[in-house]
């Protein structure tokens, strides 16, 4: 893969002490084994229903968006771990797969690989079941030292204190901290202000921004976010598309885009996608705006298709659906 070199013009202040990293992205976090099931509804409690089998995938959110983001032309690495059971070798192959550097993902003996099984329902909406890896405490020096390769650390932050100790170690290299704030990650406004505050761009879905902030997202909302800290802030919001507002050197500015439409198939992942394009976008010197077109043209393509990654699209794929969308044609090819 290709280091991203050249500079946001609108964010230069951000990545100034960053150039020419080992990584544009290290994604901090398990990969995970999605095992995914179709079902017509959801069973009540104590119920029961017919389902189906429809594969099982590397997954994980930060691996999703380290994969993301090879595809697309970054450095991308992971740290974290895996177990010692079977699952390990097939969360492996799917990373290398995708050219994601695995030098700082560990083997830990003695216990399984993290695993998600989720229920997809018609339409492409899911809900999911998240069993991680046994928690242990991070090895400070390793995690230093693959800070210290990155341009930009992406985590989803569910342990406090874990996120205390990365940002900590992030900013002592001028590494930016980029988070994803789910409901179940940050679900109250004391939970999303204390990771907010430890983080230069921030992610959210409308769920998750709803929970963390007792507001529907938009520019007055999403403000109160930046004020925690943060130079960036983004909402993505389905097939709403997403919004975004940042503090640049000069003044703040928010943008929204429309979600690009596609026959949704399965919508796993696709927060992660765009997650992963944005970052790539502002990596190349895109502006705010286009940043969210990038984003939300990359998840179209992750939603078309079963599982997180099988969509996942390269750089030149991207710009022509956006190039389309500017032209005319992708409306004519895909009408609402």
């Amino acid at each position: 893969m290709h280091s991203a070199q050249s500079m946001p013009t609108a964010y230069p202040h951000l990545l100034a002490n960053s150039v020419g990293r080992r990584f544009d992205l290290l994604a901090f976090g398990d990969p995970v084994l999605d095992i995914v099931l179709d079902a017509a509804v959801m069973p009540a409690p104590g119920g029961k229903v017919v389902g189906r089998l429809r594969g099982a995938w590397g997954g994980g959110t930060t691996a999703n968006a380290a994969c993301a983001a090879a595809r697309l032309g970054l450095a991308s690495g992971i740290f974290g771990g895996v177990g010692d059971d079977v699952h390990a070798s097939v969360l492996h192959q799917s990373l290398a797969h995708f050219g994601v550097d695995r030098s700082c993902l560990i083997s830990v003996q003695g216990v399984p690989s993290a695993l998600a099984i989720t229920m997809l329902m018609p339409g492409g909406e899911k809900s999911i079941i998240y069993l991680p890896m046994p928690a242990m405490p991070t090895d400070g020096i390793r995690l230093d030292a693959a800070l210290s390769a990155a341009r930009i650390v992406y985590a989803m932050p569910y342990d406090l204190d874990e996120l205390t100790q990365l940002s900590k170690l992030a900013r002592s290299h001028g590494t930016l901290v980029a988070i994803d704030l789910e409901p179940a990650v940050a679900p109250d406004p004391q939970a999303m202000r204390a990771r907010a505050a430890l983080a230069d761009i921030v992610f959210f879905n409308e769920a998750g921004f709803v929970a963390g902030t007792s507001a529907a997202p938009g520019d007055a909302a999403m403000r109160s976010v930046l004020e925690l800290g943060p130079a960036l802030v983004a909402v993505t919001c389905g097939a709403a598309g997403a919004m975004a507002i940042g503090r640049s050197a000069a003044a703040i500015e928010y943008a929204t885009q429309a979600a690009y439409p596609v026959e949704v198939v399965d919508t796993t992942g696709a927060g992660d996608t765009f997650n992963a394009a944005f970052l790539s976008a502002m990596l190349r010197g895109l502006d705010l705006a286009a940043a969210l077109q990038f984003g939300c043209a990359a998840a179209s393509c992750t939603v078309a298709a079963m599982g997180a990654r099988t969509g996942l699209p390269d750089r030149a794929q991207v710009e022509r659906i956006v190039q389309q969308a500017q032209s005319g044609e992708y409306m004519k090819a895909n009408p609402r």
